[in-house]
């Protein structure tokens, strides 16, 4: 007999997500981090861009009515995108990606709260937006740093170990983790969209087709690094230690992980069109920032503690690999 199969049970996915709304009953001042933002960005002044992407539309204007028709499609494309950036706030920026203070105002675009029209900034310049841009993005990374770190102190105490120098240091490194990101998403959303749109001109199916491919393709790469700020933090790593420890600890779970993924992003979903059904002008607003705020801050803690069983049945499979050798 080989040592080195053996069956392997798969993580409770269920019961991971009961964890974590049972774990927030009692951790509920986590709340003020989701809370706090969506009330900022329901009261606070609105930072716009419409008057930089009138002058952009403007300019582009006279290159693109060569033709009666290509000049209706313009039309009609500009005064959409006017419409979206005359609503759309700089300060959504303030939740960040990949970890951020989840906020269910953040993809909203609105002028208006229950009690009035928002104060509005017009930014009309190019400094001015992306000096506020990064003041945006900077902090809310910091925010979405902090909230998630306290998040995993309730499932880092009972995995039966306590933050030391070494936590706070690692969770540093974790500050990389945004730049990473965008820069992936960069580099792998042009040649993506290079080869779907040389694909759509030859036909829309091929299009259409070579998307679905590349977003199986992207998810399927994708959900093993999904845990690694959660390694970054419960194992003491650094970025790079957290991604390999990521892929090393999921791979042998990817299905229980999928499952996990994929009920907690149905749960956000379905509930988030709720939340939003009552519009940033009516009272009930509050309700869906409180419902927002109580799903994904349980989920979040669901994770912590989804990925702390996964860590403890690869040790144990370990340790059983090694038993079944050593009788060998």
């Amino acid at each position: 007999m080989d040592g080195r199969y053996v069956l392997r049970k798969q993580p409770n996915v269920f019961g991971a997500i009961i964890t974590g709304f049972k774990s927030l009953s009692t951790h509920i001042y986590l709340l003020l981090f989701p809370l706090g933002l969506d009330i900022l960005l329901l009261f606070g002044p609105r930072f716009t861009i419409s008057a930089l992407t009138g002058k952009f539309f403007a300019m582009l204007t006279p290159y693109l009515e060569s033709s009666a028709e290509l000049k209706q499609i313009w039309s009609d494309m500009s005064a959409s995108l006017s419409g979206f950036f005359k609503s759309y706030s700089l300060s959504s920026a303030l939740r960040s990606y990949p970890l951020g203070v989840p906020s269910l105002l953040s993809g909203q675009v609105f002028m208006a709260n229950p009690f009035g029209a928002l104060p509005e900034i017009i930014l009309n310049t190019e400094a001015q937006a992306l000096k506020y841009l990064l003041i945006f993005g900077a902090f809310g990374a910091l925010l979405g740093l902090i909230y998630f770190y306290g998040c995993a102190l309730p499932p880092l105490r009972e995995f039966n170990k306590q933050p030391s120098k070494s936590t706070l240091s690692s969770i540093g490194s974790l500050l990389l983790l945004p730049v990473l990101f965008w820069v992936g998403l960069v580099a792998i959303s042009f040649p993506v969209s290079l080869i779907v749109s040389l694909l759509s001109l030859i036909s829309p199916f091929l299009g259409l087709l070579a998307y679905f491919f590349c977003a199986m393709i992207a998810i399927s790469l994708s959900l093993p690094l999904l845990f690694a700020p959660h390694a970054v933090i419960l194992l003491n790593q650094n970025i790079w230690q957290g991604i390999r420890s990521s892929i090393r600890y999921i791979r042998p779970y990817y299905s229980a992980t999928s499952l996990f993924v994929i009920l907690s992003v149905l749960l956000s979903y379905l509930t988030n069109l709720l939340w939003q059904s009552a519009g940033t002008n009516s009272l009930m607003v509050f309700v869906g920032i409180f419902g927002h705020a109580l799903i994904t801050t349980a989920l979040l803690l669901a994770s912590f503690y989804y990925f702390i069983r996964v860590i403890e049945m690869n040790r144990e499979t370990d340790l059983a690999k090694q038993a079944l050798e050593n009788i060998l």
